[in-house]
């Protein structure tokens, strides 16, 4: 065999070996979980996320957005308690606002967990004195 009919043949089992160490371990699965984020219409800024997995709703990233012309504002960021109930301080804000729940993924003996990202409606709050 000469050495140029070898490269080829290496080639072919480097890009398998990639292949083979990005995919999930031999036998696991992955199971995906929607999720939904709310923020109250009347209590700036507070709100649950809600899924079907019970991990998927507690600690969990949420932000609040000042929805705007151009790029939106990042007004703020916590996370879910064991009810999966999140809020921060939205005293007199101004404005049309939306919630966003963060993708998170997990892995545990052999399976992926991955809860679903999510979006609330906007709601427009008025500075008043909450």
């Amino acid at each position: 065999m000469y050495p140029r009919s070898r490269f080829p043949f290496i080639l072919g089992l480097a890009v398998a070996a990639a292949a083979l160490a990005a995919s999930p371990a031999i036998g696991g699965s992955v199971k995906r979980f929607d999720s939904t984020v709310t923020l109250s219409a009347n209590n700036p800024f507070h709100g649950h996320v809600s899924s079907s997995k019970h991990a998927c709703e507690v600690q969990r990233t949420v932000k609040v957005f000042n929805k705007k012309a151009g790029p939106d504002g990042l007004f703020g960021k916590t996370t879910t308690d064991g009810d999966g109930k999140w809020s921060m301080d939205g005293s007199g804000v101004n404005g049309n606002f939306y919630a966003k729940v963060t993708r998170r993924e997990e892995g545990a003996a052999g399976t992926t967990y991955v809860c679903r990202p999510d979006v609330s409606p906007i709601r427009h709050f008025s500075g008043g004195g909450y």
